[in-house]
C-alpha cells in the first residue's frame, strides 16, 4: 500500500514538474519573439525617418536573419502586414510628430503592406 501511494505521489510530482518546465519554455520563446520583433521594428525605423521604405525583399531577408540570430521560426515573427501595422500605430502615438508628418509616414508605411 505504501509502495503504490509513494509511486502515486512521483507520478504527479512527475506530471506537475513537467507541466511547469514546458510551460516555462514556451514564455522563452515567446520572449526570444518579442525581442526579435523589436529589433525588426528599431531596424526599419531609422530608414522611415529619411522617408525610405524598404523593399518586401529587404523585409524578408531582415526577418530571416533575425529569426536565425534569436533561434526561432520566420513564421513567428512579423510578417509585412504587422510590421507596419505595429510601425503606424507608433507614429500616430509619437507626439512629437506634427499630423502632416504622421500622414506622410503612414502613406509611406502602407507601400509596404
Amino acid at each position: 500500500m505504501t509502495v503504490v501511494f509513494g509511486l502515486m505521489l512521483a507520478l504527479i510530482v512527475f506530471l506537475l514538474t513537467r507541466h511547469n518546465f514546458s510551460k516555462h519554455g514556451k514564455t522563452d520563446y515567446q520572449k526570444k519573439i518579442e525581442i526579435a520583433n523589436n529589433e525588426m521594428l528599431y531596424s526599419i525605423r531609422p530608414l522611415l525617418v529619411e522617408k525610405k521604405v524598404p523593399s518586401k525583399e529587404i523585409l524578408g531577408a531582415v526577418r530571416y536573419s533575425t529569426a536565425k540570430k534569436y533561434g526561432v521560426e520566420q513564421n513567428d515573427l512579423y510578417d509585412e502586414f504587422s510590421l507596419t501595422s505595429d510601425l503606424i500605430n507608433e507614429t500616430i502615438a509619437n507626439s512629437f510628430l506634427t499630423s502632416d508628418e504622421k500622414l506622410e509616414f503612414c502613406s509611406l508605411l502602407q507601400s509596404i503592406k
